[in-house]
């Protein structure tokens, strides 16, 4: 099951945007229940997973699709993904799926800017930018 968590979401982008471009510096707004973690620390144009909640814990990034997390994230064969974040250049939505090759869709689109707490008790196989 995936939980979702909208909310400030556009506005947090749009404020650190102008504060960046005015060369201040901004500490990451998190969803009213985060912990200390940073959905920021994604970089522009890419797909993250975190092991915990809220953008903590280890972190890893793709800028393409991935057919196998197994083989390119150090931590996701041996923990659930806690937590995502589309921080793509364009529209594209992500579709993460339960194995590897693109099998078994795992929910919704996670829609480009959106950053997603996951139910934490099932392993991502891969994932692709289409929806």
């Amino acid at each position: 099951m995936i939980h979702r968590n909208r909310s400030g979401r556009i506005a947090t982008v749009l404020a650190a945007f102008v504060l960046a471009l005015a060369g201040l510096t901004l500490a990451p707004a998190a969803p009213a229940s985060a912990a200390a973690g940073s959905w920021n620390s994604c970089p522009l144009g890419y797909f993250c997973a975190w092991s915990g909640q809220n953008a903590t814990g280890s972190r890893c990034q793709w800028e393409d699709d991935s057919s196998n997390w197994y083989a390119d994230c150090s931590w996701a064969d041996t923990n659930y993904p806690g937590s995502v974040f589309n921080n793509g250049r364009t529209g594209r939505s992500v579709t993460i799926y339960r194995y590897t090759g693109y099998v078994s869709k795992i929910g919704g689109c996670v829609e480009r800017l959106e950053y997603v707490n996951l139910a934490n008790n099932y392993f991502i196989g891969s994932h692709q930018w289409v929806c």
